[in-house]
């Protein structure tokens, strides 16, 4: 049999080629098959390319060039970015939306969502979230869609009782640099600073969510940091493929098989704690924190129906790791840097750090003071912040803006967080570092209260804002300080080079610290410099460097 002179009868006998047929018609079929999106119907200026791959992959490699584009041509009105994948609003309607119920603009779906229906409403979510959302299916997040338990936790349980909390973290800080910092065997050690955080971070994470008797288990803190680190991996990478094609894709990806493998791991070790602690709590004999009961148990007095189920508790448990270690890490680290390249602030924020510890001890009425502190972290925040883009929103109703856009349901929109505050007219040289400007504006006349690292306002958007900002951000601003201030008074500090040289290599939304590190006959030798946006292997490899003594 031949074919346009080409014998096929060789190739129809063949043992892969009615496989491969097979999977050509089912891809095919995926691809034909659908539905449009929501952001599609939205009619408002495109930046750049229409077609998705194009506009996807220039949006990856210089997302702050493609955003400055957009924001200067149109921060007054609504447009797209990255074909129709985001459609991002003026920052005008902050006030407008921030307080719209959950059950019609949600948050959380919008940073979760990769699926292409909502079947609890039955309806068509957006089907081209590549870029914002987390990927939820893939890394794990899609539990927090299924209820607000931790959201209702953190908010009525953790937050009130931060006062006890500040000796439990104090404490575990103190045992996690014994174990995380090197023996000094010369006057200089050179540590790894995003790595060294992380790792201080995790375990005062792990004290305060699964409590002291799981906090220090090493299965449970690989688990925790390997998901973290496996999950953003796979979240950025999958970022980049249409939807259709991320289900077969992520199979593929050695990412999300240790995103599954690290959710195991830590349900072997989280489920049989929580089946102890039921049976404890049944026969009366539970020991209870006075102080402060961990959030794992928290939740579980919460939970009900599905909830409760020890694997749903075990895995909600697992994720929140992520969302601690990234903002409040990112955060720390920043500042640190900061610190190695501004050291002209060191020595005025340790003296507060000495003075608050010697007057008042560690309590939370001492975080409250440390307001320089406080401000040189918000500073940091500004002018390196977490991401370019942020006030994530699904829309699971349509809904008309007060200048008459109408944004139908199932769209996801954002917000230009990063370019909109440097407009801040409180801020009168946003280009410049001044790791005291929010320690001044909160001494002028009915300010003394604002301007806090974990405060947010219409210009400060990091956190959200409105009554859905993030639940966890003032535990987050009090891990932070703790941790810098006992870097501040054990440690000095400075970049391995004299000169930190600062590179823009490809970036999608999210900041990551990184570094680049040659050997050399057993020498290393190291580049610093800070991506906005890291890509897929940098996330973990290439961090950024630090001496600390």
């Amino acid at each position: 049999m031949r074919l346009y002179d080409i014998e096929i009868e060789p190739l129809l006998q063949s043992q892969y080629t009615w496989p491969s047929l097979l999977l050509l018609v089912v891809l095919g079929f995926s691809i034909l098959h659908q539905p449009k999106s929501a952001n599609e119907n939205i009619d408002v200026p495109i930046v750049g390319s229409e077609q998705s791959w194009i506009a996807r992959l220039r949006f990856f490699s210089d997302t702050r060039k493609v955003l400055d584009k957009g924001y200067s041509k149109y921060k007054n009105g609504v447009f797209k970015l990255s074909g129709h994948d985001m459609v991002i609003l003026p920052t005008k309607f902050v006030d407008e939306l921030r307080n719209v119920p959950e059950d019609e603009l949600s948050s959380i779906k919008a940073n979760t969502d990769v699926s292409r229906f909502d079947f609890s409403l039955q309806a068509p979510l957006l089907t081209e979230n590549i870029t914002q959302n987390f990927q939820g299916v893939y890394s794990a997040i899609s539990i927090l869609t299924e209820s607000n338990l931790h959201s209702r936790v953190l908010q009525t349980r953790l937050t009130p009782k931060l006062g006890p909390l500040i000796p439990i973290i104090r404490e575990e800080l103190e045992y996690s640099m014994t174990q995380e910092l090197p023996e000094f065997h010369e006057e200089w050690e050179s540590v790894e600073a995003f790595g060294l955080i992380i790792r201080l971070v995790s375990r005062v994470s792990s004290r305060l969510f699964v409590g002291d008797d799981l906090c220090r288990n090493m299965t449970w803190l690989n688990a925790s940091r390997g998901y973290t680190e496996n999950a953003f991996k796979s979240i950025i990478l999958l970022r980049v493929f249409p939807q259709w094609m991320k289900r077969y894709v992520a199979e593929f990806v050695p990412y999300v098989w240790m995103v599954r493998y690290h959710l195991y791991r830590a349900k072997t070790v989280l489920e049989p704690l929580i089946a102890k602690r039921r049976t404890e709590q049944a026969a009366s004999t539970l020991v209870r924190d006075e102080k402060f009961d961990n959030l794992l148990q928290l939740m579980d007095d919460a939970a009900t129906g599905i909830d409760a189920r020890p694997d749903k508790l075990a895995a909600r448990t697992l994720v929140l790791t992520l969302a601690s270690l990234h903002t409040t890490s990112m955060a720390a680290c920043q500042a640190l840097f900061q610190m190695c390249e501004h050291p002209e602030y060191i020595p005025e924020l340790r003296e507060e750090v000495q003075v608050v510890e010697e007057d008042h001890g560690w309590r939370k009425t001492t975080l409250t003071k440390l307001r320089k502190l406080d401000s040189f972290v918000k500073e940091s925040q500004r002018v390196r912040p977490p991401s370019l883009l942020g006030f994530k929103r699904a829309f699971l109703k349509q809904r008309t803006l007060s200048d008459g856009t109408c944004i139908p349901k199932g769209a996801h929109t954002l917000m230009a967080i990063q370019p909109h505050q440097h407009e801040d007219p409180s801020i009168p040289d946003p280009e410049v570092f001044d790791g005291l400007r929010y320690y001044r504006m909160r001494q002028q006349e009915g300010h003394a209260n604002r301007h806090q690292f974990a405060t947010t306002d219409p210009y400060t958007l990091h956190f959200g804002h409105g009554k859905y900002a993030c639940p966890g951000r003032f535990l987050a601003s009090n891990v932070i300080k703790l941790t810098l201030g006992r870097l501040l008074l054990d440690f000095a500090s400075a970049f391995l080079l004299a000169k930190v040289a600062r590179k823009t290599f490809g970036r999608m939304n999210t900041s990551f610290p990184i570094r680049l590190v040659k050997w050399s006959l057993g020498c290393e030798r190291v580049r610093d410099f800070e991506m906005t946006f890291s890509k897929i292997d940098s996330v973990a490899h290439y961090l950024k460097r630090i001496y600390i003594h």
